[in-house]
């Protein structure tokens, strides 16, 4: 089984011996792997270093080098150049063209994510929990049936920008009702300010953004594995540099594959230490994703990622209606028409 390794702490090193990919401390070995099981390699730490010849065996085995900042921002990728798949990429710029495909994919992708947040909550409210996160959970499904009747108004448009900011509009508020809920959540384990991204300097906000982060690393690696080109996007902006593909493929990910993991980690006691800087502290780190890694594991998230690119893949080849990916309040996954 393909696996991703991880460099979390100062003073790590990735070195080749023949087909072996090897992390060591200090000239230890701390983790030994067969380059063809590994998936990916993510670098968090600075004063991390990488010999050529891992660089090399990596290229050759088609495994991406991900380097992220020490509070979850970034990535640069270090990736084989490819040409595969030109075909694919060749329609999805002409599906990005497409107004009406736009939409789909649009409209998809923001119903999935809603959903998806309301459905996180109400899995938590199934175990009984404070009338104030109860209250909470109500007013994110009030607003969640709202915004569905909002999405079905918005039509297909000729200019992409106001289209894509009447969707941001409609997924932004459930977005404050459902961080209100999880603020009601996490009340008696940890400070939660409210949801903020760069510069977050509280223990809730530092796991989120680290968490992803992570998914932010095995979205891109799987755009890249279905042939599809990270810069040409539906819901995001298309932006010189900017994988915006990426973002998109994120969303409906980030409730059941990122948040669920850091507050189960917060509602089982886990004391989260940050530095003076607002990032989590190695062990910590370390806990995270181990913690991420099972529960993706558990939950088959990698093969559900596939699906849905494969599915995008169906929009832009073949026009067919772009499917998004419901979670149900126990966990388990269903269809729109299901």
């Amino acid at each position: 089984m393909s696996r991703t390794l991880y460099m979390e702490t100062y003073g790590l090193s990735l070195r080749k011996s023949d087909e072996t990919l090897s992390i060591l401390k200090q000239g230890r070995p701390l983790h030994q792997c067969p380059a063809i099981a590994v998936e990916a390699v993510v670098v968090f730490a600075d004063g991390v270093s990488i010999s050529g010849g891992a660089v090399r065996l990596c290229q050759s085995h088609s495994i991406p080098i991900f380097f992220m900042s020490g509070n979850g921002c970034g990535p640069s990728v270090l990736a084989p150049a490819e040409c595969r798949w030109p075909d694919r990429q060749v329609a999805q710029i002409r599906a990005c063209e497409s107004p009406e495909r736009v939409f789909a994919v649009c409209r998809g992708i923001v119903t999935g994510k809603v959903r998806n947040q309301l459905s996180l909550m109400k899995y938590y409210g199934n175990s009984g929990r404070s009338q104030r996160f109860a209250d909470a959970v109500a007013a994110c499904e009030n607003e969640e049936k709202a915004v569905r009747s909002a999405l079905s108004d918005i039509k297909p448009d000729a200019v992409p920008g106001e289209m894509r900011t009447r969707f941001f509009n409609a997924e932004a508020r459930v977005a404050r009702k459902y961080w209100q809920a999880v603020a009601a959540l996490v009340r008696s384990s940890a400070e939660f300010p409210g949801r903020h991204h760069q510069g977050a300097c509280d223990p809730v906000n530092s796991l989120l953004n680290y968490g992803y982060a992570i998914l932010r690393s095995r979205v891109h690696h799987a755009i890249l594995r279905s042939g599809l080109s990270t810069c040409f996007s539906f819901l995001h902006a298309i932006q010189d540099g900017r994988p915006s593909l990426v973002f998109d493929m994120m969303e409906e990910f980030r409730a059941w594959g990122v948040d669920r993991v850091v507050l189960s980690m917060l509602g089982r006691g886990r004391k989260v230490a940050l530095d003076g800087k607002g990032r989590i502290s190695s062990a910590d780190r370390r806990f995270l994703i181990e913690q991420l890694e099972k529960r993706w594991k558990k939950d088959g998230l990698n093969k559900l990622l596939d699906c849905q690119l494969k599915g995008l893949r169906r929009v832009t080849e073949h026009g067919e209606a772009y499917s998004p990916l419901f979670f149900r309040s126990n966990g388990s996954v269903c269809r729109p028409n299901e």
